[in-house]
């Protein structure tokens, strides 16, 4: 039996309960002050109240709900009818109107149990546990030794805070089921509301007696003595459960937690490890404790070595479930230990494919550490697994650009766009990678057309904003419209040498070549000067300016940090710029 019965549990199907009580021939008042309906009231109502049910039967609540009130202008003194009622505002929310038809329903007529249990459990809704005790307290008067009723009782008054006569009803029951673990609990608890502490002790020493091979009761008085700050004996009793019970990995908890509380860490971590050690302990109890320990190392770093201990020891007490090598995966990751966090996401996916955060884990790191052949290989396979799942399409497009494998990468693009809903940014990522494939594949109209695409979705993408004007630069297609982005996007982050390197190259091929000089120097300014392809472009708008030589030295300086154009050696040769 469930330590607190819900009201709402005690009451069976009432469906069409109320008919029950609609045809009653009854002496009853009208509007009209007759004291008996005349034949034809008695049809009407009847029409009204059966249409009523079948609408309700068939959910139009609105209009049943109206069909009754019908019926009571006609008969204000139906119980069925004023239950019909409640029972719909009720279903619609409006549980005021439903306490107050229900009130009406017992009215009329007070025999009916069902009726009253539907109102306690509109009462215990509503918090009203005073009047759900008073409900159930009628009830037992014709069904005393109902235990469901009992409960219910006992319970209400536990509710309202009537802890004495809560235990009251809890002895009641007992004298007829004798005593059981659930009573002998609620009693422990209500004693403990009325700070009745040996009595709580009592009723657990009663279980003792009951059940003597079951050490587990010390664990209770444990911690009866712990919340009456008396830790000596409350340690005694834990000691005690593990003499009797040396595998116990529960009573390693309760200790570990004892000794934190008790302010000794040392110790407390020495139980949490026993209890961490035993294969038979709760496993899902064991990652609540990690699951703690992640957010408190975020702000106590020194505790991860702990973390990590005990994510070993979970993993060597339980290797079959792989719960513990994605936690431990979990804090690897954050301490940017890649390859060794994937190790463990990996051996997770040997034993279980299901989770999508850890293949998601897994191609992150993947990705990271550029490994792309492993994440094209691994999203193809998860493509198969999460077909519905837009960040899978991503990566394997990206692992297939990388590879140069452009039309493979379109392909997945397209699908992952196709399966993006609702997400903007998302969808914007999608369409830049499709026009940086296009573009690889000199498609120049369907790239134009994927990155205004991008844009839509997001306008303020810097990364398709920069490309997708870089590439109408180096085209010299559209400037006019490269340049506006280009603008943009150093208006959206300053100070990234590659947007002011993008800007500067499309003045040069606008033909401006002192507003290029200017925008290429601030690119220099800001870091570029590191970078191999704003160091020929700077070369570029030198020799355009007329500075043969010092174009040739920054050529020269480009050659040396690599990534540049194709050209930049036949440049360097001919000592001259070379479109």
């Amino acid at each position: 039996m469930n330590k607190i019965i819900q009201i709402s549990a005690l009451l069976l199907s009432i469906l069409i309960i109320s008919s029950c009580g609609a045809g009653k021939k009854t002496v009853q008042n009208n509007p009209a002050g007759r004291t008996e309906l005349t034949e034809k009231e008695k049809l009407d109502f009847a029409y009204l109240f059966y249409d009523a049910e079948k609408d309700k039967l068939l959910g139009n609540f609105s209009l049943a709900q109206e069909k009754f009130l019908q019926a009571l202008r006609i008969d204000p003194r139906s119980a069925a009818t004023h239950f019909e009622l409640s029972q719909i505002y009720l279903q619609s929310g409006n549980i005021e109107m439903a306490e107050m038809s229900g009130r009406q329903a017992i009215k009329f007529d007070e025999s009916n149990k069902w009726y009253k249990l539907a109102l306690a459990d509109i009462y215990e809704q509503l918090g009203k546990y005073s009047e759900v005790a008073s409900l159930i307290e009628d009830l037992l008067k014709e069904d005393p030794d109902n235990l469901d009723y009992l409960f219910g009782l006992g319970s209400a008054q536990a509710q309202h805070g009537d802890f004495g006569a809560s235990v009251k009803t809890f002895d009641r029951i007992e004298a007829i089921t004798g005593l059981t673990e659930d009573l002998a609990l609620q009693k422990k608890n209500m004693y403990m509301q009325m700070g009745k502490t040996d009595k709580a002790i009592e009723e657990i020493r009663k279980l003792m007696e009951l059940n003597p091979e079951e050490a587990g009761y010390h664990g209770f008085i444990a911690e009866i003595y712990e919340a009456t700050n008396q830790p000596e004996k409350a340690l005694a009793e834990y000691n005690e459960l593990l003499r009797l019970d040396p595998e116990n990995a529960g009573a390693h908890f309760s200790l570990a937690e004892f000794y934190r509380r008790q302010g000794d860490k040392e110790k407390s971590f020495e139980e949490l490890k026993k209890a961490f050690e035993n294969p038979e302990g709760s496993i899902e109890l064991k990652l609540q404790v990690l699951s703690s320990y992640y957010d408190i190392t975020s702000q106590y770093p020194s505790l991860k070595p702990q973390a990590i201990q005990l994510c070993e020891i979970l993993i060597e007490a339980h290797p079959d479930d792989p719960r513990g090598r994605a936690v431990y995966g979990d804090f690897l990751l954050r301490d940017n230990k890649l390859k060794e966090a994937l190790q463990q996401y990996k051996l997770v996916l040997e034993a279980d494919k299901s989770s999508y955060n850890v293949w998601n884990q897994v191609l992150n790191i993947e990705a990271s550490l550029e490994n792309y052949q492993e994440l094209y290989d691994l999203s193809t396979e998860a493509m198969e697994l999460f077909p519905y799942q837009p960040g899978v399409f991503l990566f394997n497009g990206i692992a297939a650009m990388q590879l140069k494998q452009y039309d493979k990468a379109i392909a997945a693009l397209k699908d992952g766009a196709s399966v993006t809903i609702g997400n903007s940014e998302l969808s914007s990522q999608f369409y830049a990678s499709l026009g940086d494939s296009y573009q690889y594949l000199s498609k120049f109209s369907e790239s134009n057309e994927a990155y205004e695409k991008a844009l839509k979705f997001d306008e303020s993408n810097t990364y398709v904003l920069n490309n997708y004007a870089y590439y109408l630069s180096l085209r010299g297609d559209n400037l006019e419209r490269a340049k506006e982005m280009a603008m943009k996007c150093n208006e959206l982050q300053p100070g990234n040498p590659s947007f002011l390197d993008t800007y500067a190259w499309i003045l040069f091929k606008m033909n401006d070549f002192d507003g290029a000089g200017a925008w290429i120097d601030k690119a220099i300014n800001a870091g570029g000067i590191s970078s191999g392809t704003i160091m020929e472009h700077k070369g570029d708008i030198l020799f355009k300016q007329g500075k043969t030589s010092d174009a040739l030295d920054f050529w020269k300086r480009a050659m040396e940090l690599g990534d540049t154009s194709e050209k930049l050696k036949e440049k360097v040769n001919q000592k001259k710029y070379i479109d």
